[in-house]
């Protein structure tokens, strides 16, 4: 019983100083890891790699998009949310930094950042951009024991995207987001992406996550590549990368909101043509009331867009529509001339005359003439047989334009639509 009573005490003594042991290394292992961050603060500071050198720092990035929040056409820009990945070589680490192994790192916090050198990285299509902070600031910057350094940050961009919008809502964008060192040439810096010089290439430098799903846009294609260009006012070439978001509309908002009630108001202007040509005022208000729908529907449909000077698919579609319900309102008004154009050539009248026959013995009908400002005579267009027919023959061609705008109506827009329809759905 005591032999088994002291075996647990060693056991736990010796647990004990394990422990203890392993405290005081790891104590004395993360003061080194301090001690380490605070030469290189130090020693390298913000100087940047091979400033002094005869080559350039090869800084490699890799984007993950995160999320794309908006794409305005009105004020043809796009909000996305990415994790920006950088990558390079700094050799004055080797100094500083005494680690294991290549593959273990030190980690320098977002404090000790600012005293740290990292490439001056801007967006030259920014509109908007901000660093995320909660709870801490999204950065973070890896000391490897090769002297690779590795620096992730999170942020918000608000990016410049010039938008054709000839086929809107037909149409494809593409959406770039461009990277540019600010101040380092090319003599100092060159950017590339993360296997540019590989097999495989750049792609898999800009992914995207997949979880995405855009209210009006699809994203069916990425590019990449590097360039380097000279700036305005700027004397010597800067290196940068750009990649760019392939984007394909869908239709199917525009189809329920846009497409089919404007088919809807064209159809029902023509039920103008199936009423009486002498129903006048039902007649007139249902052509006012097509008119101004479709000229408010135009209106509303135009007012997300910007303002340019070009013509888009909706607009051939909506001026369209609006010609075909404006057409449909001067048919009643042809038609309506039409049956009531005796009307039109009687005169005005001052007197009205009853000649009577002297004489006559057996009482006759009589004929009533009637006297215009000019003293010419004539029948009254009640009683005068040319009149009556040509009266009936008006309303005959008016009732032959509404039988003939039945079908033509309906025949024009269909081949309107057959045209329309199979143009951009074969250009989208």
């Amino acid at each position: 019983m005591q032999i088994w009573i002291i075996q647990r005490k060693l056991m736990l003594h010796l647990i004990m100083t394990v422990l203890f042991l392993d405290r005081v290394w790891s104590a004395g292992q993360e003061k080194d890891l301090t001690r380490m961050l605070e030469l290189i603060e130090e020693q390298v500071g913000n100087t940047p790699p091979n400033f002094n050198d005869d080559f350039p720092t090869e800084v490699e990035c890799e984007l993950y998009v995160d999320s794309f929040d908006s794409i305005n056409e009105a004020n043809m820009d796009f909000t996305v949310s990415i994790f920006i990945h950088l990558m390079w070589q700094d050799s004055r680490f080797l100094t500083w930094v005494r680690l294991k192994d290549n593959n273990s790192y030190i980690e320098a916090d977002s404090k000790r950042l600012a005293n740290l050198w990292v490439p001056d990285i801007y967006f030259p299509n920014e509109k908007k951009a901000f660093f995320h902070d909660v709870f801490m600031p999204n950065k973070m910057l890896r000391i490897f024991g090769d002297g690779k350094v590795s620096y992730t940050a999170r942020l918000s961009l608000t990016l410049s995207c010039p938008m054709d919008l000839h086929h809107y809502p037909f149409d494809e964008q593409r959406c770039p987001i461009i990277m540019e060192s600010f101040s380092y040439d090319e003599n100092n810096i060159i950017m590339k992406w993360i296997g540019e010089n590989t097999t495989e290439g750049t792609n898999d430098a800009v992914r995207i996550n997949r979880e995405i799903t855009l209210p009006q846009f699809e994203v069916y294609d990425i590019s990449s590549r590097s360039f380097k260009r000279e700036r305005k006012g700027s004397y010597a070439r800067h290196s940068g990368l750009r990649t760019e978001f392939y984007l394909a509309r869908n239709i199917g908002y525009y189809v329920v909101q846009m497409y089919i009630p404007s088919i809807l108001v064209v159809m029902l202007s023509w039920i103008s043509f199936w009423l009486n040509v002498n129903a006048v005022p039902g007649r007139i208000a249902l052509g006012v009331l097509t008119v101004l729908t479709m000229t408010t529907q135009s209106s509303s449909v135009n007012a997300s867009l910007p303002r340019v000077s070009y013509t888009k698919a909706i607009d051939i579609w909506m001026s369209v529509c609006l010609l075909f319900v404006f057409a449909a309102l001067i048919e009643f008004a042809v038609a309506n001339v039409l049956s009531n154009k005796d009307n039109n050539k009687v005169l005005k009248l001052k007197n009205i005359l009853h000649i009577l026959k002297p004489g006559a013995k057996k009482k006759k009908p009589k004929t009533e003439i009637l006297v215009g400002e000019d003293g010419e005579m004539r029948l009254d267009p009640e009683r005068d047989p040319t009149v009556q027919r040509k009266r009936v023959s008006g309303i005959l061609f008016s009732m032959y334009l509404d039988v003939a705008s039945r079908f033509l109506f309906p025949f024009f827009f269909a081949m309107f639509n057959l045209v329309y329809w199979a143009h951009y759905l074969s250009t989208s």
